[in-house]
């Protein structure tokens, strides 16, 4: 599920105008259903299909569907397929009869882990970085690595140590937890299809796995350095783990009964987040993890505590 909020005008306002036509809500409708080519879009809503492809590129830039080219017998064909079965909006940003939470925000980059074990392919690139590190984990010792911007790996994890910070030392009580990551698959190259099960554990705890459909790579990440040529990882999903009293959810959907009261945190200041891939995963397809300057959202790994 996507949530937004009315404290993001300009997310509501490009999700509202791509749901804006009624062709546009009829091609989401028909979406359901599986993946489509524009040219069956096109024949199904007895649309041209240059009408199609101008639609399906705003409901792409709005995050609500990916697209993938793929060769045809007369050239190449357009798959459209669903990002998301619902979305929601939140239109009020306080009540007078309900006291909003405090919330500490806390980003880490992406370089900043603590512990590691990873395999090829591995690697990481950044600004700054004199050359790119390739295929060598020792290389995730060096403290060029707190430069990276992107980092790769076909197997393994990264683990982060993130303060805990505490409004003060008597509201020790925390509503929820929630981690944001830009996340996609570790394929050679680039891989449209290339799925992987990328697991997140706190404090000891599996959270949930999200399943990356591809290695996104077939345009530029918005906020991709001009140095990284097309031909690899571009682009990820902004990722969503959070853990509250019912539970571990992953992007607003429930992976596993693990609450807050399973992690301890009352009892630290401080939160371990590990990202990997587990060896019994049945899609091993790596993890490109990427921070701020690259890809498509300019941030590192966010932790959001929310208190009482």
């Amino acid at each position: 599920m996507l949530t937004l909020s009315i404290q993001d005008p300009l997310a509501v306002s490009k999700i509202c105008h791509a749901l804006s036509t009624p062709l546009r809500v009829n091609i989401l409708k028909l979406l359901e259903n599986g993946t489509m080519s524009c040219l069956e879009l096109s024949k199904q809503l007895g649309y041209p299909l240059s009408t199609i492809s101008v639609n399906v590129k705003v409901l792409e830039e709005a995050g609500l569907i990916m697209t993938e080219l793929l060769p045809a017998k007369n050239g190449s064909k357009k798959l459209c397929s669903l990002i998301y079965l619902e979305i929601g909006i939140q239109l009020y940003t306080k009540s007078a009869s309900v006291q909003p939470c405090k919330t500490i925000e806390t980003e880490v980059p992406i370089g900043n882990y603590m512990n590691f074990e990873v395999f090829p392919s591995c690697g990481y690139v950044g600004e700054g970085i004199t050359d790119t590190v390739l295929d060598n984990p020792n290389a995730f010792l060096h403290p060029n690595r707190l430069k990276a911007q992107l980092l790769w790996f076909r197997k393994g994890f990264v683990e982060y140590r993130i303060p805990l910070e505490w409004p003060n030392q008597t509201a020790r009580r925390i509503s929820s937890i929630c981690f944001e990551a830009e996340l996609c698959s570790e394929a050679p190259g680039y891989n449209q299809k290339w799925k992987s099960d990328i697991t997140v554990w706190v404090n000891g705890a599996e959270i949930g796995t999200f399943l990356s459909p591809a290695d996104f790579g077939d345009r530029k990440g918005k906020f991709t350095p001009a140095f990284w040529e097309l031909g690899s990882t571009q682009y990820g999903l902004l990722t969503r783990f959070t853990i509250d009293s019912s539970g571990s959810y992953v992007n607003d959907e429930k992976m596993s009964s693990v609450c807050l009261a399973d992690l301890h945190l009352e009892e630290r200041n401080d939160v371990m987040l590990r990202i990997g891939i587990k060896d019994a995963s049945q899609h091993i397809g790596g993890v490109n993890l990427f921070g701020k300057g690259f890809g498509d959202y300019d941030q590192d790994i966010k932790m959001i505590v929310s208190f009482d």
